[in-house]
């Protein structure tokens, strides 16, 4: 497929319920050929996500077809009203960002030998319709994707000013190797580390790990989770992913009963003496796993638990086959560096409109940015402090 075709694409505004739902067909077939096919931008996933959320929210679903009518773009896109310092402003986003649910991996869905022109129609779509905006924030895209740099370039090439935000880090472990093989690639202190921890626990208490596809067992299992992990943020003095927004626990509930249905889903369970002593909460999609929560129960905490479960999710995972990698998702915390070094950079670019509003949002973003460089290393000297 050669770019050539860009003449003859044609854009259309999605903006229903009903032209949602009708798309659901189209769009996975999309996804299946694009290099964007990640769980994350399944129509499940997006439509879900509509469903709980995006009654605040203005849709803005572009779909772009060739000149036989194929469908070879799709922008999921929606209009949010967001504040800063007091200030109001629309801002063009993903859906699924920016509310608390954490997605990674977002992008253009573009079928191959598009994405310049399916990005070109894109970005004209946006430009002629700038009065519905004030700025424009594509988080969360692969550093490897061609939408940040072209949509960069065009935006600066216009005259707009464009921002590239610190990069997110997302760990993750390919699976291509022998269990035994891997195991040799770990640090000596990370193997007897977790060794000795499995080994206490299983001296003094019997311990099986549980996997949990679909039924009622998923939503005995959610509850559980979401508990676990309030628990553990409470002695934090903070909620937790799923208490964070009202409306966290009705998505993840509804996301789970769909994904179960597909086989997009699997809850780990570690049991010791009977008890649960910590859940996991992941999607499996691609032959890959996406880890998205875990839940621990204090009384087990001395036991190391997390890191035991990982040990043992991992082991099934190499043993059995299926999975080429385990993904950990958004995030530097040190414990998933026990497990591997590799891991994806996703970007997040910021532009503004050109308009009064998008100028004056731009200046005090700038100002924002300012004060936060400033205090950073004040409030890591406050911590360093706090933490003696």
């Amino acid at each position: 497929m050669n770019e050539d075709k860009k003449n003859v694409l044609s854009l259309s505004l999605l903006s229903t319920a009903d032209a949602f739902k009708a798309i659901h067909q189209e769009w996975n077939e999309l996804l299946a050929t694009s290099k964007a096919n990640t769980i994350f931008l399944t129509w499940e996933w997006t439509h879900t996500w509509w469903e709980v959320y995006g009654h605040a929210h203005q849709l803005l679903l572009l779909k772009i077809q060739d000149e036989k009518g194929t469908c070879v773009g799709l922008a999921p896109f929606k209009i949010a009203r967001r504040h800063i310092l007091g200030i109001p402003y629309r801002q063009v986003e993903f859906m699924g960002s920016c509310e608390k649910t954490h997605p990674d991996y977002l992008d253009l869905i573009v079928a191959p030998g598009y994405h310049s022109a399916v990005t070109d129609a894109v970005w004209n779509y946006l430009i002629a319709h700038k009065n519905l905006w004030d700025t424009i924030y594509c988080s969360d895209i692969p550093s490897t994707s061609e939408t940040h740099p072209r949509l960069n370039h065009l935006a600066q090439q216009a005259g707009f000013v464009t921002h590239l935000k610190q990069p997110t880090l997302c760990p993750y472990l390919p699976i291509t190797t022998s269990w035994e093989e891997y195991l040799k690639s770990l640090s000596s202190n990370q193997r007897y580390n977790t060794q000795r921890k499995e080994k206490r626990i299983t001296k003094l208490y019997p311990m099986n790990l549980e996997e949990v596809y679909a039924g009622t067992d998923i939503t005995v299992a959610l509850e559980e989770l979401f508990d676990l992990h309030k628990t553990i943020w409470n002695t934090k003095g903070e909620e937790g992913a799923f208490h964070t927004h009202p409306l966290n626990k009705t998505f993840h509930c509804k996301i789970a009963e769909t994904f179960s249905a597909l086989g997009w889903i699997v809850i780990y369970s570690l049991k010791i003496d009977g008890k649960t002593a910590a859940i996991l909460y992941a999607y499996r999609y691609n032959h890959k796993i996406f880890y998205y929560q875990m839940g621990r129960s204090p009384a087990w905490a001395e036991y190391g638990v997390g890191q035991v479960m990982i040990k043992l999710i991992l082991q099934s995972l190499f043993k059995n086959g299926e999975s080429t990698a385990f993904y950990f998702l958004q995030g530097t915390e040190s414990y998933k560096y026990h497990w591997t070094k590799a891991e994806h950079v996703n970007l997040h670019l910021c532009l503004w409109n050109q308009t009064v509003r998008g100028k004056i949002v731009c200046f005090v973003a700038g100002i924002e940015r300012w004060g936060r460089n400033m205090l950073r290393p004040i409030r890591r000297r406050i911590e360093k402090i706090l933490s003696k």
